[in-house]
């Protein structure tokens, strides 16, 4: 689970890890929040009851249901500068189709917020920046990765799956 940007995207796929790669449901969440406000306003009664079906939605039946959500509601604009909310949103999601798999990472019992991952980013750094350590940037961040592929349970699937072309 990831926050949706770019350059973490490229990153990630750069090193072959796109399989199961998703988006963190808090961060569209909050994008979805953001539109709400512009479209319906702080307190609205109406915008509440929207948001909470548009990501029960995303996070039970999918992308494509969300989609038809958005495209629905806007048909029903005629405000230009809610147009522009409603089309922000919808490119935002557009932009991560393939990482809004809520229904099938719950499926598998799989996380749907990145939470796991902030943790272990944490735990990691300490333990490069733990007391008397010191480092170089070049062996800190190998000796990150080598603890991030062992606390992952990735540890034999990274090392059998290395193409000795690539070395």
């Amino acid at each position: 689970m990831i926050d949706g940007a770019p350059w973490i995207r490229n990153q990630i796929e750069f090193h072959g890890l796109t399989e199961n790669l998703g988006l963190d449901f808090y961060h569209l969440q909050d994008n979805a929040q953001k539109a709400k406000r512009g479209l319906f306003g702080e307190e609205s009664e109406e915008g509440q009851a929207w948001i909470g079906g548009l990501m029960h939605t995303f996070k039970h039946d999918g992308y494509e249901a969300a989609w038809e959500i958005l495209s629905t509601l806007r048909g029903t604009l005629r405000s230009p500068p809610k147009r522009a909310v409603i089309d922000g949103l919808m490119q935002y999601a557009a932009e991560r189709r393939d990482m809004i798999r809520y229904p099938a990472f719950r499926a598998r019992h799989w996380q749907i917020g990145s939470g796991p991952t902030e943790a272990e980013c944490k735990t990691t750094t300490h333990r490069v920046k733990g007391r008397g350590r010191r480092w170089d940037s070049a062996n800190a961040e190998a000796m990150m990765a080598l603890a991030a592929l062992h606390d992952s349970g990735m540890w034999n699937r990274h090392w059998t799956t290395l193409d000795p072309q690539r070395n």
